[in-house]
């Protein structure tokens, strides 16, 4: 009788509501720490303050629990339960620091809030210094329509709002003039190479990546003639680094007008915009579940001995690296492993701790780093 009650409690608990779990906003003190790596103050400052961030959403929110399993005959098939943070930082402002042991430590004073994030600028300003203010690019396919280019006037409504939003942009122009017309092309039909490669090469962390389609008809309304004219948007959200399509999102508007032209440029931009905002949300909770949930990490480690040093290797950061919550091989060849890491943070905090100190009888050194994906060197220390 005992467990079943409890059983009870924590399904019922798992399908609270977030407003059931967290006021609307408390004013909370917390304290984050982070490791000085090769002197590096400031950046661990920077580290220590994002840390201190998710401690006081967690602290203010009462770590929501959501269970990654189902519920079968009343039986849990996993006990992997994880905290989840539904709120924010409003805004924040650092009280005291200090540097003990080679540890960075700030206490930080917070106002955090739950709701809608995408219009608070300020606050919005605040999770993005903590993804590290990713850079976007839209791109639209090139669509005419009796003399007027849709796609770039997608193009240009989409980048308006986002810059309004406080996100940084990568030109389109330039990768279009760069890569030439085969390749943009294979971009938007869905090559992950292309996506990559932009990253790579022009700074791009996020693609947005679209097409229009138009269509104007005549009717008559008694003696009059007007054009019904209809405008349909898709977009696919790219992560670059990987090439994972994270959102796909299609708007459509009507704008009836005397002038076929002017009507559908009008349908354009009431779906652009539509559009546009609904992107916005999408990407600001992906960037809150970066920062103040569990994400996913591609790790890659380069010279490993064999795969009993792999299996060593990941005992040890699993149970030494602060944020780690679970790793999954997903290859190893010759040396060479991929896994997937779930953690609080983010790639950059993870390679921090990486090379702050050795773990047993290894040392990492960072190859490559983007903002979902980090390469590792992993090298033995000679006693």
């Amino acid at each position: 009788m005992f467990r079943t009650s409890v059983l009870v409690f924590v399904v019922a608990l798992l399908w609270l509501p977030a407003e059931a779990v967290f006021c609307q906003e408390q004013t909370v003190e917390s304290q984050g720490v982070a490791a000085v790596v090769h002197g590096n103050a400031d950046i661990s400052r920077d580290k220590a303050i994002d840390d201190a961030l998710r401690n006081a959403v967690e602290q203010a929110t009462g770590s929501y629990i959501e269970n990654q399993t189902l519920v079968e005959n009343y039986q849990l098939l996993s006990d992997k339960i994880y905290s989840r943070s539904r709120g924010y930082v409003e805004s924040y402002e650092v009280i005291s620091e200090r540097v003990n042991e080679g540890l960075f430590g700030v206490t930080i004073r917070a106002k955090v809030k739950s709701g809608e994030l995408e219009n608070d600028l300020q606050a919005l300003n605040i999770l993005m210094g903590q993804v590290r203010k990713p850079r976007v690019m839209v791109l639209f396919e090139e669509s005419s329509d009796r003399g007027g280019n849709c796609g770039r006037m997608a193009e240009g409504f989409f980048s308006k709002v986002l810059l309004e939003r406080g996100f940084k942009l990568v030109d389109a122009d330039t990768v279009r003039r760069n890569l030439g017309h085969d390749k943009v092309m294979g971009l938007l039909a869905g090559d992950e190479t292309v996506a990559t490669a932009i990253g790579s090469k022009y700074g791009a962390e996020i693609l947005l990546v679209g097409n229009v389609q138009t269509v104007s008809q005549p009717i008559t309304i008694g003696e009059f003639k007007i054009n019904s004219n209809q405008a349909v948007i898709s977009v696919r959200l790219i992560r670059a680094d990987t090439g994972e399509v994270q959102l796909s999102e299609t708007a459509q508007a009507a704008k009836p007008h005397i002038n076929e032209l002017t009507g559908g440029q009008l349908a354009v931009r009431e779906a652009s915009e539509s559009l546009a905002t609904v992107l916005v949300k999408g990407i600001v909770q992906i960037f809150q579940e970066q920062v103040y949930n569990v994400t996913s990490v591609t790790l890659i480690m380069h010279g490993l001995q064999d795969y009993n040093q792999l299996q060593e290797v990941v005992r040890l950061i699993s149970t030494n690296v602060r944020g780690i919550r679970d790793t999954f091989q997903r290859n190893y060849a010759i040396g060479t492993a991929e896994l997937e890491v779930e953690l609080t943070g983010n790639t950059q905090s993870l390679a921090s701790d990486l090379t702050a100190r050795s773990f047993g009888r290894y040392e990492f050194a960072v190859n490559q780093i983007t903002h979902n994906r980090l390469q590792v060197t992993v090298t033995t220390i000679d006693n």
